[in-house]
């Protein structure tokens, strides 16, 4: 069985990243590839290196360590007890040197899904820089961002993105941005991993939990206007507020499940009735398990640093619009499943060769 080695998030404890990690590997698994997820872990070294070479801003990441102490503990045991339990994982790499080593075996590397081509945040590792010689192919990376980077950062993305042998983008915004820097070179765009399984195969990982009247209600960010709509609709529907907390106020809330492993999280989105949430893979989710959803805007639609686009993907997918409810249908699940089988075959189209826009 040919082995495809995998970059992607494994380390920044978010269910959603857990989760899309875990639905990559299996789907790889049933087109017939032995899925391998190089346990990427810089050190401290390893950072700064990076920092320094891919023109990363020192403002961006000190602001992403002020957001990321701000959110208090973590569920570090809840996450390290799932990548341990569902995930095939390689060694630790703490650098380049480590990451080839890990890959040496692979006969094809992949790199995706979740925003491991963000501008803000580059790193060449994540496209796959390390490859001695392998077949690179890109599934749905997001770079969540609607604007063309810098000029030195979009050279430099462009040289990392060159080699690959097949490129599909998460977003179309994203494919737009790549497209323009390399306009000679097909590219697709992808939908998450979570979007390649079943329901029936999501309920299953769940432990088919029994419905429960709540609605999950799950935010990467406070702010107060969204939970006044929770508590709105919790009452309009007569349903229990049930926050997934992985913030300081949703903590404090009752009925809260504080820090959810992707499991936990998986479980409470698989019972409730209904879900609301700021989150790109909350929606996918939602979307994939048939619940009601209201999607709120993490950020203003003006601000350059917007990453809505992620959602407006997805709603575009799915045929919904951001002023009306997000309701199950048949006409929904027809469209995940036609997406499904046409990003399978894309897949194993690109890993075996074949790859194309």
């Amino acid at each position: 069985m040919a082995k495809v080695g995998i970059m992607t998030f494994l380390h920044n404890e978010n269910c959603g990243s857990g989760l899309q990690a875990w639905a990559l590997q299996e789907t790889l698994r049933e087109l017939g590839w032995e899925p391998l997820g190089l346990d990427y872990r810089p050190d401290r070294a390893e950072q700064l290196r990076n920092l320094l070479r891919s023109g990363n801003s020192p403002a961006v990441v000190l602001d992403s360590m002020r957001r990321r102490k701000a959110k208090g503990v973590r569920n570090t045991a809840g996450f390290d007890r799932f990548r341990a339990e569902r995930l095939a994982l390689s060694a630790p790499c703490r650098n380049g040197a480590a990451l080839r080593e890990a890959a040496r075996d692979c006969d094809v590397l992949l790199c995706g899904s979740d925003q491991v081509w963000s501008p803000e945040w580059l790193n060449p590792a994540y496209f796959l820089d390390f490859a001695q010689g392998q077949p690179r192919v890109a599934y749905a990376c997001s770079l969540g961002v609607k604007t063309l980077p810098a000029k030195r950062k979009a050279e430099k993305m462009r040289r990392l993105v060159l080699p690959f042998r097949a490129v599909s983008l998460r977003e179309e915004e994203g494919k737009n941005i790549l497209q323009a820097l390399l306009p000679q070179k097909p590219m697709a765009v992808m939908p998450d991993p979570v979007l390649l399984l079943p329901r029936a195969r999501w309920l299953q990982l769940a432990g088919d939990p029994a419905p429960e009247p709540v609605l999950a209600a799950y935010f990467l960010r406070d702010n107060p206007a969204h939970w006044q709509k929770a508590e709105a609709i919790a009452a309009e529907k007569d349903l229990t507020l049930r926050p997934l907390a992985v913030t300081e106020e949703a903590r404090g809330r009752a009925g809260a499940v504080p820090n959810p492993d992707p499991i936990q999280w998986l479980r409470v989105m698989a019972s409730a009735a209904a879900v609301i949430t700021d989150s790109f893979h909350g929606a996918a989710m939602a979307a994939v398990l048939g619940k009601p959803l209201t999607v709120v805007r993490r950020w203003a639609d003006g601000d350059p640093a917007s990453k809505n686009s992620r959602i407006d993907q997805l709603m575009r997918l799915l045929g919904w619009t951001n002023d009306a409810a997000c309701l199950p249908s048949p006409v929904v699940d027809l469209r995940l499943s036609t997406e499904r089988e046409r990003a399978l075959a894309w897949l194993q189209q690109s890993l075996q060769g074949g790859g194309q826009g």
